[in-house]
Order: C-alpha cells, then structure tokens, then sequence
C-alpha cells in the first residue's frame, strides 16, 4: 500500500492548482521506488469554452462528467534512500520548469477537457464496433 504525501501546491494563473504527492515506496533494503504524482483537478462546468456552441458543450459536460482529472507520475527505481529526497527535489523542479508555462495557459482547461470528451467517444466507437 503507498502512501501518498501532499509536498507542494502551486496555484496558476488561469485559476488552477497542480497538487505535488510524494508516493514513494520502499523495495528492499535501502532502495525505493521514487514516485511524484502532479495533478490538476478540472471543474468542468467552471470552463469558458471559446470555440463551440452551446448544446455542444453540454453534451461534453455529460460525456466527461463535473470534473476531470490531469495526473502524471514520474518515476525512478532504485534509489538509495540518501538519494530519495534529492531524487524528489530534483524531478518536482524540473516538471514544473518544463510544464508550469503549458498548464497555465488560459486554454489548457478546455483543450483538456476536449481531448478527453474526443478518447471517450474514440473508446466507445472502438468497443461498439
């Protein structure tokens, strides 16, 4: 069983908030499976949709639900617990370095959510044929 271990939350710009949690799990000895988890929670219904009508927007509303959920893990194995912390340190820095501009765009939320909504209709139409 992991425990999970709320380490950062950074508010954006366009009104969301990425949750940083170390997960990390002991695998034998000194060594562990270093796992940081960032997730974005999505209120759908608080999204300013810009390029769609709105029975369109209902209708993604109903497919992907209130709320959506953006979550990477980013992973190492095998790290000596003296390294484990650093090991943390070093992949929470650098997502955000590398994500923080791209998540807050003001259009993220949206085009998230449509990207979801377009897996979910690729998902049944791949099941129902």
């Amino acid at each position: 069983m992991t425990e999970e271990k709320l380490i950062s939350t950074i508010s954006l710009g366009n009104d969301l908030v990425i949750f940083f949690c170390d997960e990390s799990k002991k695998i034998a000895g000194d060594r562990w499976q270093v796992i940081l988890t960032a997730r974005i929670q999505i209120l759908t219904d608080q999204v300013q949709f810009t390029r769609m009508d709105p029975e369109k927007r209902s209708e993604i509303l109903q497919v992907v639900g209130e709320q959506i959920n953006y979550e990477k893990k980013l992973i190492r194995n095998f790290v000596g617990e003296k390294q484990k912390e650093e090991t943390i340190t070093a992949l929470y820095e650098s997502f955000l370095q590398i994500t923080r501009p791209y998540f807050s765009k003001r259009q993220f939320a949206e085009r998230f959510i449509l990207k979801t909504y377009a897996d979910s209709l690729e998902r049944r139409n791949w099941v129902n044929s």
